[in-house]
């Protein structure tokens, strides 16, 4: 007996005569019952090919161990939590199925899994990998579908799975930690949002502001009350006029926090306040917006806005609270009305984030800060490329780093610059 198909029946346990099947390279065990593997099962020492998906095993079985000689193994849709270690041991492994179960991270040893060709991790709760699998050269096929991937990993992965390693191996290198993140402020023009960014970042009043064209992007630094840790957000204020709508959405990303920004006296119907809210998540479903009434000083109109409503058609999960602010300082100059609490909410809203705190290769974060800082328009290929061997990143990593950066900080940045410059 070289190979036994027992697939797709309601075995709850082997029987011991399989044991003496000791030259039984294939076996097929998906699709039962079975809660554990028996001691015996250790005889199988010839054993390439093991499949033990959708049964109901409480674990990673320990007695697999044992079996050195495995170059396939399937354990997918087990509900399996973890991996051990010990999976460093089936160093012959060449496909590894752990598909549809409940991983939320990876050991560093299946990076040792040299001769892995096909790893398959689709429909499980993976943000990240462990650099380790950097080292995987022969990998040729890396499932991750249907994983929360970072926004970072996610990039790579689109690119494939050599791509994916890339990012991995630049991952092993020095890396930095960020605290970062979007503020948008969206709205009508002349509800207040420039007013409304320039009094969060405490700038000086200044009477009659020009209206906003195009895009302004304006760091922000707020503080979370509960861990005390720094967040700096890129505030983007959005010129409100209609003309430029159609391009919103182009820069909405779900790790950011949104305001939609109105002004009482002109009424929540003029402010388009539930209309601006379904852009918003119509685009990222996952977005966390809050409210904004500005122009709220002594005398004026209160807000007028049926907040029972909203909730009901978006969510406590995408509107999470409403504010009412004046961005104008009050007579000594030393605060405005409301924006202590907003910028409270702002912060606890940023920490919670899923991209807070990512670690990034320092390199990729100095070529970052670097482009940051250009006033053009656009930048030729090689002149990134130059940008990135001055800060000692070979031409296929700086490749990799672009490709990633694009669906994020790059394309954003370039974007918001020709926007402005009226160049797209």
């Amino acid at each position: 007996m070289q190979q036994l198909d027992l697939r797709a029946n309601k075995l709850t346990a082997l029987p011991e005569a399989i044991s003496t099947f000791i030259k039984l390279h294939t076996l097929h065990l998906n699709a039962n019952q079975l809660t554990s593997l028996p001691e015996w099962f250790s005889k199988l020492v010839q054993l390439h090919t093991l499949t033990l998906g959708a049964n109901k095993l409480s674990g990673f079985p320990n007695i697999v161990r044992n079996l050195t000689g495995l170059k396939e193994f399937h354990i997918h849709q087990t509900a399996l939590k973890t991996i051990p270690a010990w999976i460093r041991e089936l160093k012959l492994l060449e496909r590894l199925d752990i598909d549809q179960n409940l991983l939320t991270d990876l050991p560093d040893s299946v990076g040792e899994l040299t001769k892995l060709l096909e790893l398959d991790l689709e429909n499980n709760k993976l943000a990240n990998l462990p650099i380790s699998l950097g080292q995987l050269s022969n990998l040729r096929e890396l499932k991750l579908d249907e994983n929360p991937l970072n926004t970072d990993l996610a990039a790579a992965y689109e690119q494939g799975t050599e791509a994916t390693l890339q990012y991995l191996r630049a991952k092993a290198e020095a890396q930095v930690i960020l605290n970062e993140a979007k503020l948008i402020l969206i709205g009508e023009g002349e509800v207040g949002k420039s007013c409304l960014l320039g009094a969060l970042r405490r700038d000086e009043w200044v009477e009659g502001r020009p209206t906003t064209h195009g895009i302004e992007i304006k760091p922000v630094i707020v503080t979370d009350p509960d861990s005390g840790t720094e967040i700096t957000l890129n505030g983007w204020d959005f010129g409100g006029q209609r003309v430029y709508r159609p391009t919103h959405q182009l820069f909405f990303s779900a790790p950011a926090v949104y305001l939609v920004v109105w002004k009482p006296r002109e009424g929540p119907q003029q402010g388009f306040v539930k209309e601006w809210i379904t852009l918003i998540k119509n685009r990222e479903p996952e977005a966390k917006v809050l409210v904004v009434a500005t122009h709220g000083g002594p005398g004026q109109r209160q807000p007028d806005i049926d907040r029972q409503e909203i909730l009901d058609r978006f969510g406590k999960d995408t509107v999470i609270d409403f504010f009412h602010v004046d961005s104008k300082p009050n007579q000594d100059m030393t605060d405005c009305t409301g924006l202590a609490e907003l910028k409270e909410a702002i912060a606890r809203i940023a920490a919670s984030l899923p991209e807070m705190g990512r670690s990034v290769p320092a390199k990729w974060q100095q070529v970052r800060e670097t482009l940051q800082t250009s006033d053009k328009a656009y930048l030729p290929y090689d002149d990134v490329i130059a940008i990135c061997a001055k800060q000692g990143i070979d031409e296929e990593q700086a490749e990799l780093f672009l490709r990633i950066s694009h669906t994020g900080f790059i394309l954003n940045l370039w974007m918001s610059i020709n926007f402005q410059n009226k160049l797209f």
